[in-house]
Protein backbone atom coordinates (compact mmCIF):
# COMPACT_ATOMS: atom_id res chain seq x y z
CA UNK A 1 0.00 0.00 0.00
CA UNK A 2 1.31 3.51 -0.82
CA UNK A 3 1.47 6.19 1.64
CA UNK A 4 2.10 9.68 0.25
CA UNK A 5 2.46 12.04 3.26
CA UNK A 6 2.69 16.03 4.04
CA UNK A 7 4.06 17.59 6.43
CA UNK A 8 1.65 18.66 9.27
CA UNK A 9 1.27 22.53 8.82
CA UNK A 10 1.58 24.31 12.47
CA UNK A 11 -0.35 27.44 13.53
CA UNK A 12 3.08 29.01 13.44
CA UNK A 13 3.30 28.60 8.89
CA UNK A 14 -0.22 30.05 8.84
CA UNK A 15 1.61 33.44 7.98
CA UNK A 16 3.75 32.22 5.07
CA UNK A 17 4.59 35.97 4.00
CA UNK A 18 7.43 37.07 6.35
CA UNK A 19 7.41 41.12 6.47
CA UNK A 20 10.89 41.41 7.51
CA UNK A 21 11.80 39.19 4.77
CA UNK A 22 9.92 40.70 1.84
CA UNK A 23 11.14 44.40 3.38
CA UNK A 24 14.77 42.53 2.88
CA UNK A 25 13.89 41.37 -0.79
CA UNK A 26 12.84 44.91 -1.82
CA UNK A 27 16.33 46.52 -0.10
CA UNK A 28 18.16 43.60 -2.29
CA UNK A 29 15.92 44.79 -5.52
CA UNK A 30 15.63 48.64 -4.48
CA UNK A 31 16.81 51.18 -8.19
CA UNK A 32 20.05 50.79 -7.06
CA UNK A 33 20.39 47.26 -7.58
CA UNK A 34 18.58 47.95 -10.93
CA UNK A 35 20.23 51.08 -12.39
CA UNK A 36 24.06 49.65 -11.39
CA UNK A 37 24.31 45.93 -10.56
CA UNK A 38 22.49 44.73 -13.49
CA UNK A 39 24.50 47.00 -16.15
CA UNK A 40 26.22 45.47 -18.91
CA UNK A 41 27.38 45.32 -22.36
CA UNK A 42 24.04 45.69 -24.24
CA UNK A 43 23.41 43.45 -27.64
CA UNK A 44 22.68 44.79 -30.41
CA UNK A 45 20.82 41.70 -31.86
CA UNK A 46 19.42 38.18 -30.93
CA UNK A 47 21.70 34.92 -31.81
CA UNK A 48 17.90 33.51 -32.84
CA UNK A 49 14.78 32.46 -31.14
CA UNK A 50 13.22 29.17 -30.23
CA UNK A 51 10.90 27.74 -32.80
CA UNK A 52 7.64 28.25 -31.80
CA UNK A 53 5.64 24.81 -32.16
CA UNK A 54 2.55 25.42 -29.90
CA UNK A 55 -0.86 27.06 -31.22
CA UNK A 56 -2.60 29.61 -28.68
CA UNK A 57 -6.11 30.78 -28.90
CA UNK A 58 -6.91 32.87 -31.99
CA UNK A 59 -10.06 34.36 -30.69
CA UNK A 60 -8.25 35.36 -27.17
CA UNK A 61 -5.66 36.78 -29.83
CA UNK A 62 -7.85 39.12 -32.17
CA UNK A 63 -9.92 40.17 -28.63
CA UNK A 64 -6.64 40.77 -27.55
CA UNK A 65 -5.66 42.78 -30.71
CA UNK A 66 -9.10 44.83 -30.01
CA UNK A 67 -7.64 46.19 -26.61
CA UNK A 68 -8.99 43.40 -24.43
CA UNK A 69 -6.91 41.42 -21.44
CA UNK A 70 -7.18 37.87 -21.45
CA UNK A 71 -6.33 34.85 -18.83
CA UNK A 72 -8.26 31.57 -19.75
CA UNK A 73 -10.44 32.50 -21.92
CA UNK A 74 -11.40 35.38 -19.15
CA UNK A 75 -11.43 38.78 -20.00
CA UNK A 76 -10.06 41.61 -17.50
CA UNK A 77 -12.55 43.75 -15.91
CA UNK A 78 -11.39 47.28 -16.43
CA UNK A 79 -13.57 49.64 -13.81
CA UNK A 80 -12.87 52.91 -15.73
CA UNK A 81 -14.07 51.35 -19.61
CA UNK A 82 -17.67 49.79 -20.35
CA UNK A 83 -16.24 47.55 -22.64
CA UNK A 84 -13.25 46.59 -20.29
CA UNK A 85 -10.42 47.82 -23.27
CA UNK A 86 -7.27 48.07 -22.01
CA UNK A 87 -5.73 51.29 -24.00
CA UNK A 88 -1.85 51.64 -24.03
CA UNK A 89 -0.37 50.99 -21.03
CA UNK A 90 -3.44 51.36 -18.72
CA UNK A 91 -2.86 47.60 -17.83
CA UNK A 92 0.62 48.31 -16.03
CA UNK A 93 -0.74 51.09 -14.04
CA UNK A 94 -3.96 49.03 -12.90
CA UNK A 95 -4.79 49.32 -8.96
CA UNK A 96 -5.38 45.89 -6.77
CA UNK A 97 -5.42 43.33 -9.51
CA UNK A 98 -5.30 40.00 -7.79
CA UNK A 99 -2.16 38.51 -7.65
CA UNK A 100 -3.12 35.36 -10.07
CA UNK A 101 -3.67 38.36 -13.05
CA UNK A 102 -0.53 40.34 -11.96
CA UNK A 103 1.69 36.61 -12.68
CA UNK A 104 0.09 36.28 -15.85
CA UNK A 105 0.32 39.50 -17.17
CA UNK A 106 4.14 40.12 -16.22
CA UNK A 107 5.27 36.88 -17.53
CA UNK A 108 3.65 37.89 -21.07
CA UNK A 109 2.12 34.30 -21.56
CA UNK A 110 -0.67 36.37 -23.39
CA UNK A 111 1.68 36.36 -26.23
CA UNK A 112 1.20 32.89 -27.09
CA UNK A 113 -2.55 34.01 -27.67
CA UNK A 114 -1.72 37.19 -29.00
CA UNK A 115 0.74 34.96 -31.86
CA UNK A 116 -2.36 33.45 -33.68
CA UNK A 117 -4.39 36.60 -34.14
CA UNK A 118 -5.84 36.94 -37.74
CA UNK A 119 -4.36 40.50 -37.96
CA UNK A 120 -0.95 39.80 -37.89
CA UNK A 121 -0.15 43.44 -38.44
CA UNK A 122 -2.86 44.60 -35.16
CA UNK A 123 -1.21 41.75 -33.45
CA UNK A 124 2.41 43.34 -33.68
CA UNK A 125 1.19 46.88 -32.53
CA UNK A 126 -0.93 45.98 -29.76
CA UNK A 127 2.58 43.80 -28.62
CA UNK A 128 4.74 46.37 -29.02
CA UNK A 129 2.42 49.02 -27.41
CA UNK A 130 2.05 46.67 -23.99
CA UNK A 131 5.60 45.36 -24.20
CA UNK A 132 7.10 49.48 -24.44
CA UNK A 133 4.60 50.57 -21.76
CA UNK A 134 5.64 47.61 -19.52
CA UNK A 135 9.33 48.67 -19.66
CA UNK A 136 8.18 52.41 -19.21
CA UNK A 137 6.44 51.28 -16.03
CA UNK A 138 8.58 48.12 -14.71
CA UNK A 139 12.26 49.11 -15.40
CA UNK A 140 12.84 49.27 -11.32
CA UNK A 141 12.12 46.33 -8.83
CA UNK A 142 8.56 45.00 -8.33
CA UNK A 143 7.74 42.61 -5.91
CA UNK A 144 5.87 40.32 -9.27
CA UNK A 145 7.42 41.88 -11.75
CA UNK A 146 10.69 41.05 -10.86
CA UNK A 147 10.01 37.52 -9.15
CA UNK A 148 12.62 35.00 -10.44
CA UNK A 149 10.01 32.64 -11.76
CA UNK A 150 8.13 35.69 -13.28
CA UNK A 151 11.24 37.30 -14.88
CA UNK A 152 11.92 33.62 -16.04
CA UNK A 153 8.95 33.09 -18.08
CA UNK A 154 9.07 36.51 -19.51
CA UNK A 155 12.62 36.17 -20.70
CA UNK A 156 11.20 33.02 -22.14
CA UNK A 157 7.98 34.68 -23.84
CA UNK A 158 9.78 37.72 -25.19
CA UNK A 159 12.91 35.22 -26.77
CA UNK A 160 9.92 32.69 -28.09
CA UNK A 161 7.76 35.59 -29.91
CA UNK A 162 10.68 37.91 -30.97
CA UNK A 163 9.28 37.68 -34.37
CA UNK A 164 6.10 39.49 -32.94
CA UNK A 165 7.73 42.13 -30.58
CA UNK A 166 10.66 42.76 -32.06
CA UNK A 167 9.99 43.02 -35.82
CA UNK A 168 10.22 46.79 -36.70
CA UNK A 169 12.13 49.42 -37.64
CA UNK A 170 12.25 51.28 -34.47
CA UNK A 171 15.60 50.72 -33.03
CA UNK A 172 15.36 52.86 -29.95
CA UNK A 173 12.57 50.11 -29.18
CA UNK A 174 14.40 47.41 -30.29
CA UNK A 175 17.26 48.63 -28.29
CA UNK A 176 15.42 49.24 -24.69
CA UNK A 177 14.06 45.31 -25.42
CA UNK A 178 17.59 43.84 -26.22
CA UNK A 179 18.73 45.67 -23.13
CA UNK A 180 15.91 44.50 -20.27
CA UNK A 181 16.75 40.94 -21.50
CA UNK A 182 19.67 41.49 -20.92
CA UNK A 183 19.21 42.80 -17.36
CA UNK A 184 17.15 40.72 -16.79
CA UNK A 185 19.44 37.51 -17.65
CA UNK A 186 21.85 39.11 -15.16
CA UNK A 187 19.19 39.13 -12.53
CA UNK A 188 18.23 35.73 -13.00
CA UNK A 189 22.40 34.86 -12.89
CA UNK A 190 22.71 36.99 -9.82
CA UNK A 191 19.49 34.65 -8.47
CA UNK A 192 20.83 31.65 -9.05
CA UNK A 193 21.98 30.46 -5.59
CA UNK A 194 18.64 31.65 -3.96
CA UNK A 195 15.89 30.08 -6.25
CA UNK A 196 12.66 29.26 -5.34
CA UNK A 197 11.38 25.45 -4.99
CA UNK A 198 9.36 24.13 -7.18
CA UNK A 199 8.16 25.02 -10.77
CA UNK A 200 8.97 28.73 -10.00
CA UNK A 201 12.58 27.59 -9.63
CA UNK A 202 12.38 26.21 -13.37
CA UNK A 203 10.76 28.60 -14.71
CA UNK A 204 14.13 30.63 -13.32
CA UNK A 205 16.06 28.19 -14.73
CA UNK A 206 14.52 27.80 -18.35
CA UNK A 207 15.04 31.85 -18.97
CA UNK A 208 18.37 32.03 -17.86
CA UNK A 209 19.41 28.93 -20.26
CA UNK A 210 16.92 30.02 -23.59
CA UNK A 211 19.28 33.63 -22.30
CA UNK A 212 22.75 31.91 -22.61
CA UNK A 213 21.66 30.46 -25.80
CA UNK A 214 20.45 32.86 -27.96
CA UNK A 215 21.86 36.54 -25.88
CA UNK A 216 25.17 37.11 -27.08
CA UNK A 217 27.89 37.14 -24.41
CA UNK A 218 25.61 34.69 -22.81
CA UNK A 219 27.90 31.48 -22.50
CA UNK A 220 28.51 31.89 -18.68
CA UNK A 221 24.66 32.10 -18.23
CA UNK A 222 24.39 29.03 -19.86
CA UNK A 223 26.97 27.30 -18.53
CA UNK A 224 24.90 28.18 -14.36
CA UNK A 225 21.97 27.50 -15.96
CA UNK A 226 23.03 24.12 -17.26
CA UNK A 227 24.42 22.86 -13.79
CA UNK A 228 20.93 24.11 -12.02
CA UNK A 229 19.23 22.82 -14.71
CA UNK A 230 20.54 18.94 -13.68
CA UNK A 231 19.78 19.29 -10.24
CA UNK A 232 16.48 20.87 -10.03
CA UNK A 233 15.12 18.38 -12.93
CA UNK A 234 16.25 15.32 -10.41
CA UNK A 235 14.73 17.22 -7.27
CA UNK A 236 11.58 18.44 -8.96
CA UNK A 237 10.21 16.44 -11.33
CA UNK A 238 9.09 12.84 -10.00
CA UNK A 239 10.27 9.42 -11.26
CA UNK A 240 6.60 8.78 -13.02
CA UNK A 241 7.06 12.41 -14.58
CA UNK A 242 4.55 14.48 -12.23
CA UNK A 243 5.73 17.83 -10.54
CA UNK A 244 6.08 18.65 -6.62
CA UNK A 245 3.04 21.07 -7.07
CA UNK A 246 0.69 18.50 -8.48
CA UNK A 247 -0.44 21.14 -10.68
CA UNK A 248 -1.03 19.17 -14.29
CA UNK A 249 -1.43 22.20 -16.43
CA UNK A 250 1.87 23.35 -14.59
CA UNK A 251 3.15 20.33 -15.54
CA UNK A 252 1.97 20.66 -19.38
CA UNK A 253 3.68 24.05 -19.59
CA UNK A 254 7.16 23.17 -18.19
CA UNK A 255 7.03 20.22 -20.69
CA UNK A 256 6.06 22.77 -23.73
CA UNK A 257 9.15 25.07 -22.88
CA UNK A 258 11.32 22.38 -21.59
CA UNK A 259 10.55 20.76 -25.05
CA UNK A 260 11.58 24.14 -26.71
CA UNK A 261 14.93 23.84 -24.93
CA UNK A 262 16.02 20.57 -25.76
CA UNK A 263 15.16 21.44 -29.65
CA UNK A 264 16.84 25.16 -28.69
CA UNK A 265 20.23 23.21 -27.92
CA UNK A 266 20.03 21.14 -31.34
CA UNK A 267 19.25 24.07 -33.13
CA UNK A 268 21.96 26.67 -31.84
CA UNK A 269 24.54 23.61 -32.37
CA UNK A 270 24.79 22.19 -29.10
CA UNK A 271 24.42 19.13 -26.74
CA UNK A 272 21.47 19.20 -24.37
CA UNK A 273 22.39 17.87 -20.87
CA UNK A 274 21.09 14.54 -20.61
CA UNK A 275 18.62 14.91 -17.96
CA UNK A 276 16.47 17.13 -20.40
CA UNK A 277 16.19 14.63 -22.84
CA UNK A 278 14.85 12.08 -19.74
CA UNK A 279 12.86 14.40 -17.75
CA UNK A 280 10.80 15.29 -20.92
CA UNK A 281 10.07 11.76 -21.65
CA UNK A 282 9.21 10.95 -18.36
CA UNK A 283 6.47 14.10 -18.56
CA UNK A 284 5.24 12.81 -21.76
CA UNK A 285 4.35 9.82 -20.22
CA UNK A 286 2.64 11.25 -17.11
CA UNK A 287 0.97 13.74 -19.12
CA UNK A 288 -0.57 11.09 -21.45
CA UNK A 289 -1.70 9.33 -18.55
CA UNK A 290 -3.64 12.04 -17.21
CA UNK A 291 -5.64 13.04 -20.21
CA UNK A 292 -8.98 11.72 -20.76
CA UNK A 293 -10.37 10.40 -23.97
CA UNK A 294 -10.92 13.92 -25.60
CA UNK A 295 -7.29 14.69 -25.03
CA UNK A 296 -7.60 17.13 -22.55
CA UNK A 297 -6.35 16.94 -18.64
CA UNK A 298 -8.41 16.18 -15.91
CA UNK A 299 -9.70 19.38 -13.67
CA UNK A 300 -7.28 19.15 -10.58
CA UNK A 301 -5.68 21.07 -8.65
CA UNK A 302 -6.14 24.41 -11.11
CA UNK A 303 -6.51 22.76 -14.42
CA UNK A 304 -8.87 24.92 -16.87
CA UNK A 305 -9.18 23.35 -20.08
CA UNK A 306 -7.59 25.42 -22.94
CA UNK A 307 -9.08 24.44 -26.83
CA UNK A 308 -5.79 24.79 -27.77
CA UNK A 309 -3.79 21.90 -25.71
CA UNK A 310 -4.60 18.48 -26.87
CA UNK A 311 -2.26 16.43 -25.36
CA UNK A 312 -2.32 14.20 -28.29
CA UNK A 313 -1.39 16.67 -30.39
CA UNK A 314 1.40 18.49 -27.94
CA UNK A 315 3.00 15.12 -27.47
CA UNK A 316 3.62 14.13 -31.13
CA UNK A 317 4.47 17.81 -31.98
CA UNK A 318 7.30 17.18 -29.21
CA UNK A 319 8.45 14.37 -31.48
CA UNK A 320 8.43 11.96 -28.13
CA UNK A 321 7.96 8.76 -27.33
CA UNK A 322 6.31 7.85 -24.29
CA UNK A 323 5.80 5.22 -22.05
CA UNK A 324 2.66 3.06 -21.89
CA UNK A 325 2.63 2.58 -18.01
CA UNK A 326 0.09 4.67 -16.12
CA UNK A 327 1.71 4.12 -13.37
CA UNK A 328 0.93 7.53 -11.13
CA UNK A 329 1.39 6.37 -7.62
CA UNK A 330 4.32 8.94 -7.12
CA UNK A 331 2.31 12.22 -8.35
CA UNK A 332 -0.57 11.23 -6.17
CA UNK A 333 -3.11 10.51 -9.22
CA UNK A 334 -4.41 7.14 -10.35
CA UNK A 335 -5.87 5.84 -13.56
CA UNK A 336 -8.30 3.08 -14.46
CA UNK A 337 -8.55 2.51 -17.80
CA UNK A 338 -10.50 -0.24 -19.94
CA UNK A 339 -12.39 0.01 -23.55
CA UNK A 340 -13.07 3.62 -23.87
CA UNK A 341 -14.05 4.37 -20.16
CA UNK A 342 -11.11 6.08 -18.07
CA UNK A 343 -11.21 7.31 -14.75
CA UNK A 344 -8.72 9.27 -12.79
CA UNK A 345 -8.20 9.89 -9.00
CA UNK A 346 -6.96 12.17 -6.85
CA UNK A 347 -4.99 10.17 -4.67
CA UNK A 348 -1.97 12.36 -2.73
CA UNK A 349 -2.04 15.41 -0.36
CA UNK A 350 -1.78 18.75 -1.09
CA UNK A 351 1.65 19.33 -2.36
CA UNK A 352 4.36 20.71 0.21
CA UNK A 353 2.71 24.25 1.95
CA UNK A 354 5.72 27.01 -0.20
CA UNK A 355 3.99 24.91 -3.36
CA UNK A 356 0.52 24.90 -2.84
CA UNK A 357 -0.69 27.99 -4.32
CA UNK A 358 -2.93 26.67 -7.02
CA UNK A 359 -3.70 23.26 -4.86
CA UNK A 360 -7.42 22.19 -4.29
CA UNK A 361 -8.79 20.39 -1.48
CA UNK A 362 -10.29 18.10 -3.53
CA UNK A 363 -8.33 14.40 -1.95
CA UNK A 364 -10.23 11.44 -3.53
CA UNK A 365 -12.18 13.22 -5.96
CA UNK A 366 -12.34 11.56 -9.38
CA UNK A 367 -13.18 12.14 -13.03
CA UNK A 368 -15.02 10.01 -15.00
CA UNK A 369 -15.20 10.37 -19.31
CA UNK A 370 -16.26 7.95 -22.39
CA UNK A 371 -14.56 7.96 -25.49
CA UNK A 372 -14.71 11.66 -25.83
CA UNK A 373 -17.67 12.40 -23.54
CA UNK A 374 -16.60 13.46 -19.83
CA UNK A 375 -19.44 12.32 -17.29
CA UNK A 376 -17.97 12.98 -13.59
CA UNK A 377 -15.86 15.99 -13.43
CA UNK A 378 -14.83 18.43 -10.96
CA UNK A 379 -15.85 21.96 -10.73
CA UNK A 380 -12.45 23.69 -12.28
CA UNK A 381 -10.53 26.67 -11.73
CA UNK A 382 -12.34 29.82 -11.11
CA UNK A 383 -8.77 32.08 -10.58
CA UNK A 384 -9.35 34.52 -13.45
CA UNK A 385 -13.30 34.20 -13.34
CA UNK A 386 -14.82 37.93 -12.12
CA UNK A 387 -18.39 37.85 -11.21
CA UNK A 388 -18.95 40.10 -8.18
CA UNK A 389 -17.53 40.43 -5.51
CA UNK A 390 -17.20 36.63 -4.49
CA UNK A 391 -14.09 35.19 -4.07
CA UNK A 392 -14.82 32.30 -6.45
CA UNK A 393 -11.02 30.83 -6.60
CA UNK A 394 -11.65 29.74 -3.12
CA UNK A 395 -15.02 27.81 -4.05
CA UNK A 396 -13.48 26.54 -7.14
CA UNK A 397 -10.61 24.99 -5.04
CA UNK A 398 -13.30 23.55 -1.84
CA UNK A 399 -13.72 20.43 -0.84
CA UNK A 400 -16.96 20.63 -1.88
CA UNK A 401 -16.68 21.63 -5.38
CA UNK A 402 -15.08 18.48 -6.31
CA UNK A 403 -16.24 15.44 -6.57
CA UNK A 404 -15.52 13.58 -3.11
CA UNK A 405 -16.97 13.57 -0.17
CA UNK A 406 -16.73 16.81 2.55
CA UNK A 407 -17.84 16.49 5.92
CA UNK A 408 -19.42 19.36 7.78
CA UNK A 409 -19.09 21.58 4.98
CA UNK A 410 -15.14 21.69 5.96
CA UNK A 411 -12.48 21.88 3.86
CA UNK A 412 -10.14 18.64 3.52
CA UNK A 413 -7.50 21.11 4.08
CA UNK A 414 -7.25 24.54 4.73
CA UNK A 415 -7.15 26.93 2.26
CA UNK A 416 -5.45 30.08 3.88
CA UNK A 417 -5.73 33.70 3.12
CA UNK A 418 -2.34 33.63 1.03
CA UNK A 419 -3.76 31.06 -1.19
CA UNK A 420 -1.69 27.90 0.45
CA UNK A 421 -2.82 24.99 1.55
CA UNK A 422 -2.33 25.07 5.54
CA UNK A 423 -3.99 22.78 8.16
CA UNK A 424 -5.63 18.93 7.20
CA UNK A 425 -4.32 16.22 5.06
CA UNK A 426 -0.83 15.05 6.06
CA UNK A 427 -1.54 10.83 4.96
CA UNK A 428 -3.30 9.50 2.08
CA UNK A 429 -2.76 5.79 1.30
CA UNK A 430 -4.09 4.07 -1.59
CA UNK A 431 -3.75 0.62 -3.32
CA UNK A 432 -4.34 -0.28 -6.72
CA UNK A 433 -5.18 -4.34 -7.47
CA UNK A 434 -5.69 -5.25 -10.53
CA UNK A 435 -6.95 -8.80 -11.64
CA UNK A 436 -8.13 -10.15 -15.42
CA UNK A 437 -8.62 -6.50 -16.48
CA UNK A 438 -10.76 -5.69 -13.29
CA UNK A 439 -9.40 -3.00 -11.33
CA UNK A 440 -10.28 -1.69 -7.34
CA UNK A 441 -8.80 1.28 -6.29
CA UNK A 442 -8.96 1.91 -2.51
CA UNK A 443 -7.52 5.01 -1.09
CA UNK A 444 -8.13 7.40 2.55
CA UNK A 445 -6.98 10.22 4.23
CA UNK A 446 -6.32 11.50 7.65
CA UNK A 447 -7.68 15.54 6.80
CA UNK A 448 -10.92 15.29 8.95
CA UNK A 449 -8.84 13.21 11.92
CA UNK A 450 -8.24 16.68 14.22
CA UNK A 451 -11.26 17.84 14.16
CA UNK A 452 -13.99 14.77 14.03
CA UNK A 453 -12.00 11.90 14.78
CA UNK A 454 -12.94 10.55 11.09
CA UNK A 455 -11.33 8.93 8.15
CA UNK A 456 -12.37 9.23 4.70
CA UNK A 457 -12.06 5.68 3.00
CA UNK A 458 -12.71 5.53 -0.53
CA UNK A 459 -12.87 2.42 -2.68
CA UNK A 460 -13.62 2.68 -6.48
CA UNK A 461 -14.08 -0.70 -8.84
CA UNK A 462 -14.18 -1.17 -12.55
CA UNK A 463 -14.74 -3.83 -14.26
CA UNK A 464 -12.29 -5.13 -17.60
CA UNK A 465 -15.47 -4.12 -20.04
CA UNK A 466 -15.16 -0.24 -18.27
CA UNK A 467 -19.07 -0.22 -18.27
CA UNK A 468 -19.69 -1.04 -14.51
CA UNK A 469 -18.26 1.66 -12.18
CA UNK A 470 -19.05 0.99 -8.73
CA UNK A 471 -17.95 3.35 -5.21
CA UNK A 472 -17.99 3.03 -1.67
CA UNK A 473 -17.64 6.25 0.61
CA UNK A 474 -16.67 5.15 4.34
CA UNK A 475 -16.35 7.74 6.87
CA UNK A 476 -15.05 5.63 10.06
CA UNK A 477 -13.75 6.46 13.77
CA UNK A 478 -10.00 6.78 14.60
CA UNK A 479 -10.49 5.79 17.65
CA UNK A 480 -12.90 3.28 19.54
CA UNK A 481 -15.97 5.25 21.52
CA UNK A 482 -18.91 6.91 20.88
CA UNK A 483 -19.04 10.19 18.68
CA UNK A 484 -21.95 12.90 18.16
CA UNK A 485 -23.12 12.57 14.46
CA UNK A 486 -21.76 14.70 12.06
CA UNK A 487 -23.88 15.92 8.28
CA UNK A 488 -21.53 14.41 5.15
CA UNK A 489 -22.33 14.89 1.48
CA UNK A 490 -20.88 12.88 -1.36
CA UNK A 491 -20.68 14.82 -4.34
CA UNK A 492 -20.93 13.72 -8.43
CA UNK A 493 -20.47 16.74 -10.58
CA UNK A 494 -21.61 16.73 -13.90
CA UNK A 495 -20.13 18.01 -16.75
CA UNK A 496 -22.24 20.80 -18.45
CA UNK A 497 -22.83 18.49 -21.93
CA UNK A 498 -24.69 15.70 -19.65
CA UNK A 499 -28.92 15.13 -19.73
CA UNK A 500 -30.27 13.86 -16.44
CA UNK A 501 -33.01 12.14 -15.82
CA UNK A 502 -34.61 11.29 -12.07
CA UNK A 503 -36.78 7.97 -11.64
CA UNK A 504 -37.65 6.47 -8.77
CA UNK A 505 -34.86 3.82 -8.26
CA UNK A 506 -32.22 5.60 -10.05
CA UNK A 507 -31.06 8.75 -12.11
CA UNK A 508 -30.12 8.10 -16.08
CA UNK A 509 -27.14 10.08 -17.28
CA UNK A 510 -27.12 10.84 -21.11
CA UNK A 511 -23.56 11.72 -22.73
CA UNK A 512 -23.55 13.74 -25.94
CA UNK A 513 -22.83 10.69 -28.22
CA UNK A 514 -25.89 9.06 -26.96
CA UNK A 515 -24.60 6.51 -24.66
CA UNK A 516 -26.72 6.44 -21.25
CA UNK A 517 -25.03 5.47 -18.12
CA UNK A 518 -27.63 4.62 -15.10
CA UNK A 519 -26.65 5.90 -11.25
CA UNK A 520 -27.36 3.99 -8.12
CA UNK A 521 -27.36 4.92 -4.41
CA UNK A 522 -27.57 2.90 -0.47
CA UNK A 523 -26.96 4.51 2.53
CA UNK A 524 -27.82 8.30 2.23
CA UNK A 525 -30.11 10.59 0.66
CA UNK A 526 -30.42 11.40 -2.98
CA UNK A 527 -30.71 14.53 -4.53
CA UNK A 528 -30.15 16.73 -8.16
CA UNK A 529 -29.06 19.88 -7.81
CA UNK A 530 -28.00 23.19 -9.85
CA UNK A 531 -24.09 24.60 -9.77
CA UNK A 532 -21.47 25.92 -12.09
CA UNK A 533 -18.87 24.83 -14.15
CA UNK A 534 -15.86 26.12 -14.61
CA UNK A 535 -13.94 24.07 -16.25
CA UNK A 536 -13.63 25.46 -20.00
CA UNK A 537 -11.70 28.40 -20.79
CA UNK A 538 -13.28 31.73 -20.84
CA UNK A 539 -17.08 30.10 -19.44
CA UNK A 540 -18.84 30.04 -16.73
CA UNK A 541 -21.67 27.30 -17.25
CA UNK A 542 -24.52 25.95 -15.71
CA UNK A 543 -24.57 22.36 -14.65
CA UNK A 544 -26.00 19.47 -12.28
CA UNK A 545 -24.85 17.64 -9.74
CA UNK A 546 -25.62 14.53 -7.72
CA UNK A 547 -25.21 14.75 -3.91
CA UNK A 548 -26.19 12.26 -1.48
CA UNK A 549 -26.42 13.23 1.83
CA UNK A 550 -26.53 11.82 5.01
CA UNK A 551 -24.52 11.63 8.76
CA UNK A 552 -22.11 9.54 10.29
CA UNK A 553 -23.36 6.68 12.69
CA UNK A 554 -21.55 4.98 14.98
CA UNK A 555 -17.71 3.76 14.51
CA UNK A 556 -18.19 2.87 10.45
CA UNK A 557 -20.78 4.99 7.84
CA UNK A 558 -20.90 3.24 4.55
CA UNK A 559 -22.49 4.89 1.54
CA UNK A 560 -22.32 2.49 -1.91
CA UNK A 561 -22.95 4.40 -5.11
CA UNK A 562 -22.80 3.12 -8.89
CA UNK A 563 -22.80 3.61 -12.49
CA UNK A 564 -23.22 1.32 -15.06
CA UNK A 565 -23.37 1.52 -19.31
CA UNK A 566 -27.06 1.10 -20.28
CA UNK A 567 -27.09 -1.82 -23.18
CA UNK A 568 -23.34 -2.54 -22.39
CA UNK A 569 -22.37 -0.34 -25.77
CA UNK A 570 -18.98 0.83 -25.54
CA UNK A 571 -18.82 1.15 -29.61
Amino acid sequence: MAQLRRKPVSSSEKKSKNPIAKAMSRARHSSFYHDLSLRGKNPLRLLGTPKDIWPGSATAGTKMVGGKILAAGHVLSNPNNEQDIWPGGDVWRAQNLPDKWQEYLHSFRWLRDLNQAVDRKGAKERAEELVESWIEENTQWGEVSWRCDIVGERVTNWLIYAPLIMDTDDVIYRGRVLDILARSARHLMKMSTDLPEGPGGLKAIIGLAFSGLFIPLGDSWLKQAVGYLKFSLGKEVLVDGGIRSRNPQELLHLFMHMVLLRDAFAGMGKEAPEELGKAVSRMASCIRALSHGDGKLPLFNGVTIERAEDINAVIEKAKEEYAAEFDLEQSGFARLENQKTVLIQDIGPPAEMELSSTCHAGALSFELSQGRDRIIVNSGNAAYVQIGGQDLEYISRSTAAHSTLVLNDQNSSDILDDGLIGRGITEVSSKLISENGHYMLDAEHNGYVDDYGLIHRRLIYMNDQGDDIRGEDELRLSYKGDKNPVPFNICFYLHPNISVLKTDDQIILETPSGKKWAFFARGADVAITESIYFGEAGKVSPSQQIRLSGKTDGEKTTTLWSLKLQGNDQE
